[in-house]
């Protein structure tokens, strides 16, 4: 079963599973991902209404800026998948060194 939309609760305990660090403005939740002391990765979700990530909007979130497939966030959704399993992940892709 591959994630379709999704809660903004069960996104943001993801990405924080992973290592991102939460950062609220007025009008955004931001996300950033540290390594080494380097923001190297960031997303943001609106605060809004209390409506789902959409699937169309969840896609462009893990292929443009978190750089996860379906699979591989779903298995973090489940709390299978650690910080230091995504940083591999990030190495694979070569998106840190």
């Amino acid at each position: 079963m591959t994630i379709g939309a999704i809660s903004k609760d069960k996104f943001r305990k993801a990405l924080l599973s992973l290592g991102y660090v939460e950062n609220r403005s007025r009008d955004h939740i931001y996300f950033e991902y540290y390594h080494k002391g380097k923001k190297i990765l960031e997303t943001k979700v609106s605060h809004g209404s209390d409506k789902d990530i959409s699937r169309r909007l969840l896609g462009y979130i893990l292929r443009e800026q978190i750089y996860l497939t379906r699979q591989e966030f779903e298995i973090a959704v489940n709390g299978k998948l650690s910080a230091e399993d995504y940083i591999l992940i990030l190495k694979r892709k070569g998106i840190i060194r």
